[in-house]
């Protein structure tokens, strides 16, 4: 069975995950002028469409067709120059290193073999003084049913903290929280979130 979101996906006049979260827009108050923007796992962009209406250059990908797709319409629509492809992260061509890194409920569905790795690809194409925002769920709830089979790198509590030795912590959050999403689908989910810069070189 597919995710639920792949059919929200398919709906144009709405946001699939809701608005941009408050830790996006504080941190965007802080990011220099021109800053590069990385969107792993963007969805349909409600993130990417944000910080590209501020005036960042944002590069966004996801291994959903339907989510680039559906970013696609809507960057155009707000005339937007987000840069945008369907891969997975190991696959996205890197070419330049980013002020923020944002990995908003992606890595739950990594592979846990294969976390340690990602984040530190991730680290390695941040410059100096950047940032990553991390949002993730954890284990201090059980996994939905109807996600069991592609939510199957959950992290521990406060785990996310580990993978960072050496970066400052700028805020970090741990809550529960209930959720009903647009087609009646109702989960309950326990959350890590995570601001870290880079040491300055």
């Amino acid at each position: 069975m597919k995710p639920f979101w792949e059919q929200e996906y398919l709906n144009r006049e709405r946001s699939t995950f809701g608005n941009p979260s408050v830790e996006i827009a504080e941190l965007a108050q802080n990011l220099p002028k021109g800053a590069r923007v990385l969107d792993v796992g963007c969805g349909d962009g409600r993130h990417a469409l944000y910080l590209a209406g501020l005036g960042f250059k944002v590069d966004a990908f996801d291994i959903s067709k339907n989510a680039i797709a559906k970013l696609d319409y809507l960057k155009k629509q707000h005339g937007l120059p987000i840069s945008t492809c369907v891969c997975d992260v190991s696959e996205f061509p890197f070419t330049y290193g980013y002020d923020l890194i944002i990995l908003h409920g992606v890595l739950q569905f990594i592979a846990r073999d294969r976390q340690t790795e990602i984040i530190e690809l991730l680290k390695r194409w941040t410059n100096a003084e950047g940032y990553h925002v991390v949002a993730l769920f954890t284990d201090a709830e059980p996994v939905p049913e109807d996600l069991r089979d592609v939510m199957t790198g959950v992290f521990r509590e406060g785990e996310i903290k580990a993978y960072y030795h050496g970066w400052a912590v700028r805020m970090f959050e741990s809550r529960k929280f209930n959720d009903e999403h647009e087609n009646g689908v109702r989960h309950c989910h326990a959350m890590n979130k995570i601001v870290v810069q880079k040491p300055g070189e």
